[in-house]
């Protein structure tokens, strides 16, 4: 018995860990190719997971997209994510932003490995669930933003977590994120600006009477958008950030990433993050007309889960 139990602890506390983490990953083809370098970037269809106040400062009205990622590292195979994203102007002084995600984790086993169904010492399935479901974390979030002033925006974003873990355990939290985003038109070219961010992410409460909170995050960062002429222009940002406890490990949060665009049909990127893990990405973007096409690559040691994965996405601009 003191087996089994010990067993469905470990288990447990596996499949949580996965849960309080899943909505930490960033779903942005374009943003994640960039280093992870979110909080100054110029806004995208997903600017909700990155800065919901910098579609204030687009000339595009709207923007929506769909991007999916299917984990490559042997320990994480099946697991994938999916992501669809937009956001709407509302006059020059208003914003909405929504996104909503889904994160599923590998298929249950029999076989004893993560995530497995705990067995006793006859090899007996001991944890009767019925019908069980692929583990799995969803969320959605909102987010309103306002622009106080000419070279000032603000967004609140309410986000709401569902995690099921497959052996018939459901957990949820509601999250808030509050940012800032300004831009600064630059005299030396007609249309460079510096942009500067900030945001508090993940501070809320669990739903559910277990405890379910993501880690609270603190970021600033700051980008320069230059165009060079008419075929060429280069954005360059770097953020710096800490996450907090209580959830998961404190860490220093640093991320850079470059996007350089050619006759603004195609887009080079790359970048470098240091985070709870170090990893470089690398990605390209197409558009054409009112369409993109973005995708990414992320490369990383051993140890991060997120090595060897790839993003898709497609998206409209209005």
């Amino acid at each position: 018995m003191k087996k089994i139990l010990l067993t469905l602890a470990i288990s447990t506390f596996a499949l949580t860990a996965a849960a309080q983490d899943f909505a930490t990953i960033n779903p942005d083809a374009r943003t994640a190719a960039m280093g992870d370098a979110t909080v100054a970037t110029t806004a995208d269809a997903y600017a909700v997971y990155n800065n919901a106040a910098a579609p204030l400062f687009e000339y595009q009205t709207a923007q929506v997209g769909y991007v999916y990622a299917p984990w490559m590292p042997s320990e994480q195979k099946g697991s994938d994510l999916m992501s669809v994203a937009g956001y709407v102007k509302l006059g020059q002084r208003h914003s909405l932003s929504i996104g909503g995600r889904m994160f599923r984790e590998p298929k249950l086993t029999m076989d004893g490995d993560y995530p497995f169904f705990p067995t006793d010492e006859n090899g007996n399935t001991d944890y009767k669930v019925g019908d069980y479901t692929r583990p799995n974390g969803k969320s959605l979030d909102v987010a309103y933003g306002l622009k106080v002033c000419d070279k000032v925006a603000l967004a609140l974003t309410a986000r709401y977590l569902h995690y099921a873990n497959g052996l018939g355990d459901k957990y949820s939290a509601v999250n808030f994120d509050l940012a800032l985003y300004s831009q600064i038109p630059l005299q030396f070219r007609e249309g460079a600006a510096v942009n500067i961010g900030a945001q508090v992410s993940n501070a809320g409460f669990s739903v559910t009477k277990e405890g379910f909170r993501q880690p609270l995050t603190a970021k600033v960062g700051a980008s320069l958008y230059a165009p060079f002429n008419d075929s060429h222009s280069l954005l360059a940002e770097v953020d710096l950030g800490y996450r907090f406890a209580p959830v998961g490990v404190k860490s220093l949060l640093a991320n850079v990433g470059v996007e350089y665009s050619l006759m603004q049909l195609l887009k080079f990127r790359a970048g470098y993050a240091h985070n709870l893990y170090d990893y470089a990405t690398v990605g390209l973007g197409l558009r054409f007309m009112h369409v993109q096409v973005d995708a990414s690559y992320w490369a990383a040691g051993e140890n991060c889960p997120w090595r060897n994965t790839f993003r898709v996405g497609v998206g409209l601009e209005f």
